[in-house]
């Protein structure tokens, strides 16, 4: 009998000790480094996958690895773009990366969209409180939380146009701090140690750069204008971008008439100097590119070829002939 319950307690210890392992391993805090968003490859093994995470967020990978076993998940790995933002040990972390196919999402937000339009977006594709989403947006209390720069009165301009691979169970707040997160990555990644504007007036030129083109070569010029019309407050001062009068104007591909152009607003750079008091949709990363290093050009114009890109004018006149050609 004595023996019996010697071999009892022994049992009692052992799974005692057990749980508590399991619980501390899974319960093991991550530490990030600046990158939390990783792509595990189609077929890649437990060991490549527990390489890249030590590489990427510093995760010892025998501990991942034991812990991969501890909860049968070795086999049982999903390919896939990952954001780690919301992983805050690593349970969080295996079940992101171990979910199903049918419990995540894939999510591309793209450049140039403005909050409704991701708004009702996140609708369809996770079936999101659009109200609650574009509220969150504007929530100075959760702006500041973030941790962004300066006195910023919404978020717009800061969702960052990427693909990602979402849980349906990430809440609204939840989806807003993931694009956050890749946004603050990728600003870090490009931005140099002294810049022509402050992040802030940045990432609202670089939107009114990628409203006005799609395309690199003509981002990159596009920039040098707006910098030269800035510059020259004597002759210019104002950028004269239609897009920041499509923005205050309800509805989608509204055309433009002169009457616009009179709309009293601080969007509106055709009757105010400088730059908009925000930004008017969410950049890619080309466009804030363009916006930190423009190009240096002495063009003070430019109007779409109507192919997709622009023809750039130094002087009034030849932008006036430009315009008659593309008319034609």
């Amino acid at each position: 009998m004595q023996y019996s319950k010697h071999i009892t307690l022994t049992i009692f210890i052992s799974i005692f000790i057990l749980i508590f392992i399991y619980g501390g391993v899974l319960s093991s805090k991550i530490t990030y480094h600046g990158n939390d968003m990783f792509t595990i490859d189609r077929n890649s093994s437990l060991n490549q996958v527990a390489k890249l995470l030590e590489k990427e967020i510093s995760l010892n990978s025998d501990i991942f690895k034991i812990a991969m076993y501890i909860t049968f998940n070795q086999d049982n790995i999903k390919y896939g773009r990952y954001n780690l933002s919301h992983a805050n040990n690593l349970r969080d972390l295996i079940h992101i990366i171990t979910s199903s196919e049918s419990d995540r999402v894939k999510v591309t937000i793209v450049e140039g969209w403005k909050i409704q339009y991701i708004a009702l977006y996140l609708e369809i594709k996770l079936g999101f409180d659009v109200e609650k989403f574009i509220y969150l947006c504007y929530d100075k209390k959760l702006i500041k939380s973030l941790g962004l720069e300066g006195d910023i009165n919404n978020l717009e301009g800061f969702l960052f146009p990427d693909t990602y691979m979402l849980l349906k169970s990430f809440t609204e707040k939840d989806v807003i701090e993931i694009l956050l997160s890749q946004y603050k990555r990728n600003y870090k990644s490009v931005t140099p140690m002294k810049t022509i504007l402050n992040e802030y007036e940045t990432i609202v030129m670089a939107s009114i750069i990628q409203a006005e083109s799609k395309y690199k070569a003509d981002m990159d010029t596009i920039s040098s204008v707006f910098y030269n019309r800035l510059n020259d407050k004597i002759n210019y001062g104002k950028l004269q971008a239609d897009p920041t009068i499509q923005y205050i104007i309800p509805g989608p591909n509204i055309r433009l008439f002169n009457k616009h152009l009179k709309i009293v607003s601080p969007y509106n750079t055709y009757i105010n100097d400088g730059l908009p008091p925000g930004p008017i949709n969410s950049p890619g990363l080309d466009a804030i590119n363009a916006a930190l290093f423009p190009l240096e050009t002495e063009y003070y114009y430019f109007v779409a070829d109507g192919k997709g890109k622009h023809i750039f004018n130094i002087d009034n006149s030849g932008h006036n002939n430009s315009k008659n050609n593309v008319s034609r």
